[in-house]
Formats: structure tokens, C-alpha cells, sequence
């Protein structure tokens, strides 16, 4: 397994690596086993331009360019294309033991070719990577002989890198897309269950009151039903209470910060979370002014009472 790097990790990805143990957030790095590359010469002078035409680039290279992200950057007088398909990408690293949202920043091992024109680096057993006209390519060791002397992968700056939301563009990987869809759901499935309540409990209310008004005409006295009407204030504060917290708490979520338990009764709403950054989730919770508390491992709960 090629690390690079302390501080901001970086690991070099590729088919025959071995499994993955690593918390917390990391860049990886893909090797050409995992994007197809063209170099070419255009005369064109913005990237945006250079993404535009880029899936017709493809064309005669891969399959179905549907299923695939493209990513450019300019270098010199030439223009670098990538293509590559992130939910491929993402299934095999969580079978290697990374979670996509552990993915801070994707980056090409062409980037690396400036390094690898000084020689080669291991692969793993069989295959290295190496820099051949300028373009850095898988190779087989049996190519470089017995006796080749490969250089040790080392931390390199690193520039031309996109995050994996961006790779993902608005489609968050679907397991997370399909909690926050079902969590948004009850969400809003329980302002509209509080709504209609509310909405009946007030329609009862007055066909009780004009009930009242017809049988006892004291309490035509508008003194009389404002004092009648102010019973329910109360009532209501507490729903609208209700539903701004669980907007509050629906907002804390992301996908490195995600929903396990909520109970709501009429005494308090409580919500425990678990998240990867847990003092940057507390200090939003407080300024939303909910009761935040740190449990266990990377848990925390988060209430208001009502």
C-alpha cells in the first residue's frame, strides 16, 4: 500500500492493492488502471471549452461515455482529457475497506510524471508505474529486469485534483442519496401530519365556538373569545417549536454527518448523530441553540425541550 504523506494522506490506488485500514479523511490518488487518458493539442484557450467536447474525445476509446466523468487541465501546449467511472471506483474501494465519504480529493498518476521520469515505482508484486514518452503507464516488472532498482513513492505536491462530490457533480452515491431522501421524508411527513392536526384541532375549534356563540350570546363579547382563543396559543407555540427544531436538526446533516436515532415527544425532541467531525458538529448544534452532548466513540446527542 503506497502512502504519501502525513498531515494530508495520499494513497496510490490500484487493482491488486490490498485492503484498506484507515480512519478519518484521505486523497487518492488513481493509476491508469482506472481512467483512460488523452493528451491532446487544440486550439482552444479556455477548460471549460476543453470539457465541453470532451465526451466526443472518447468516442473511439471506451464503451458508453455515459457512465463515465471526464476531468481536463491544460499542461503547456497540450491538453490533458481523463476519463473515469467514480461509481466503479467507489464499489471497489469499499470492498477494499474506504467509504466514499473517507474520499476528500481525487488526483491521476499523470500528475506524477515529472517524478517518474527518474525511474519507476512499484505497483504492487507483478506490475510498477512508470513514465513512457511523457505519459505515465502500467507496466510489467518482468520489462524492467531482475536487477531494476525502483524508486519509493514519496510525498510529491499535487495540483490537479477534484473533489468527489464534483466527480459524483450533484449525484451523491446512492446509498446516501436514498437515506437522506427517506429522512427528508419523514421530515416532512411529520409537519405535514402536525399541520393537518393543527388545521383540524382550529377548524373544531371555531364550529365549537360559533356552537357557543349561538347558544350563549355573553360570548358574542369579543373580550370574551380573544380570552377563549388565547387557551390555544400555547398550543400552537409548542408546534411551531416542534417543527423549527426538526428543521434545525435536519440541518446538521451531510453526508459525513448522519441521522441514527430521533424521538420526539412532548416534552423534548432528542437526535443522536453520528459524525466524523465532531467539534465542528457541536459548535453548529449550539449556535442553533440545541442541547449538544458527546457520547460514545463519534456520537453525539443533540435535544431541545419543548
Amino acid at each position: 500500500m503506497n502512502l504519501m504523506g502525513k498531515s494530508n494522506r495520499r494513497l496510490l490506488i490500484y487493482r491488486d492493492m490490498p485492503n484498506i485500514d484507515i480512519n478519518g479523511h484521505i486523497d487518492i490518488i488513481l493509476s491508469p488502471q482506472f481512467y483512460t487518458f488523452l493528451r491532446e493539442e487544440l486550439g482552444i484557450k479556455f477548460t471549460y471549452q476543453a470539457k465541453q467536447i470532451a465526451p466526443s474525445l472518447f468516442d473511439d476509446y471506451l464503451e458508453d461515455t455515459q457512465d463515465y466523468q471526464f476531468f481536463v487541465y491544460r499542461d503547456g501546449e497540450y491538453w490533458n482529457f481523463f476519463a473515469y467511472n467514480i461509481d466503479e471506483i467507489s464499489k471497489f474501494l469499499e470492498e477494499r475497506g474506504l467509504k466514499s465519504y473517507q474520499i476528500d480529493k481525487i488526483f491521476f498518476a499523470q500528475e506524477l510524471v515529472e517524478y517518474l521520469n527518474s525511474g519507476a515505482v512499484e505497483l504492487g508484486d507483478n506490475l510498477c508505474l512508470n513514465s513512457i514518452d511523457n505519459i505515465v503507464t502500467v507496466v510489467p516488472k518482468r520489462l524492467m529486469g531482475d536487477d531494476y532498482e525502483y524508486n519509493k513513492l514519496k510525498e510529491i505536491p499535487l495540483k490537479k485534483g477534484i473533489s468527489i462530490s464534483s466527480s459524483f457533480g450533484s449525484l451523491i452515491p446512492f446509498k446516501y442519496t436514498l437515506i437522506l431522501t427517506t429522512l427528508l421524508f419523514i421530515l416532512g411527513g411529520i409537519f405535514v401530519a402536525e399541520a393537518n392536526r393543527v388545521k383540524n384541532s382550529i377548524r373544531d375549534d371555531e364550529e365549537k365556538l360559533d356552537l357557543l356563540l349561538q347558544r350563549d350570546t355573553k360570548l358574542s363579547s369579543k373580550r370574551i373569545r380573544e380570552s377563549i382563543l388565547s387557551q390555544y396559543e400555547p398550543i400552537d407555540k409548542i408546534e411551531r417549536l416542534k417543527r423549527d427544531t426538526l428543521v434545525d436538526i435536519s440541518k446538521l446533516l451531510s453526508i459525513t454527518v448522519r441521522l441514527k436515532e430521533l424521538k420526539l415527544n412532548d416534552r423534548k425532541i432528542s437526535a443522536i448523530i453520528e459524525t466524523d467531525n465532531i467539534n465542528q458538529t457541536l459548535k453548529k448544534a449550539l449556535e442553533r441553540k440545541l442541547s449538544a452532548k458527546k457520547l460514545n466513540g463519534n456520537k453525539i446527542r443533540v435535544e431541545k425541550s419543548l
